[in-house]
């Protein structure tokens, strides 16, 4: 069973996923997501580009997924080792690296709060999703992070 989740800036899973088997790839999982489908059908509310501050410059919005996902339009990923043949890839890359903390901390977060996580859940999906939607009204008690869960 694989966990799949999209996490914002602010530690908040957004979008979660549990379902598929395990062997298959990262890349595989998301594709048979609703997420997916809505991703290449345009249907998510992902806001327009916008101006960077301080800048002419207009970026898009995008998602930092980890090396196991093919390589998108709407989402960026580092330069590989061999590549980084200049100081602005390897402030790309260290850039990319920070936002990718974010999402591995958020992981961390989850594990810890609830150690369930950290072991083999065996349950049905069905019944993981049923676990997963009971934290979603529940304010976290001296806990410096607020996860939603957003179950797809």
């Amino acid at each position: 069973m694989v966990l799949l989740a999209i996490v914002d800036a602010r530690y908040q899973f957004i979008m979660c996923s549990f379902g598929g088997n395990g062997r298959i790839s990262d890349g595989g999982v998301l594709q048979t997501t609703t997420f997916y489908d809505k991703l290449q059908k345009h249907q998510l509310s992902i806001p327009s580009d916008e101006h960077i501050k301080g800048s002419s410059k207009i970026l898009p919005y995008v998602f930092v997924p980890d090396d196991a996902f093919a390589l998108r339009i709407d989402m960026i990923k580092p330069y590989r080792q061999a590549d980084l043949n200049s100081r602005e890839r390897k402030i790309y890359n260290y850039r990319v690296s920070r936002a990718r903390r974010i999402v591995e901390n958020a992981f961390g977060i989850l594990a810890s709060r609830f150690r369930i996580y950290k072991t083999q859940i065996n349950l049905e999906p069905q019944k993981i999703d049923k676990f997963c939607r009971m934290f979603r009204s529940r304010k976290p008690r001296r806990w410096n992070y607020y996860i939603r869960f957003n179950i797809t």
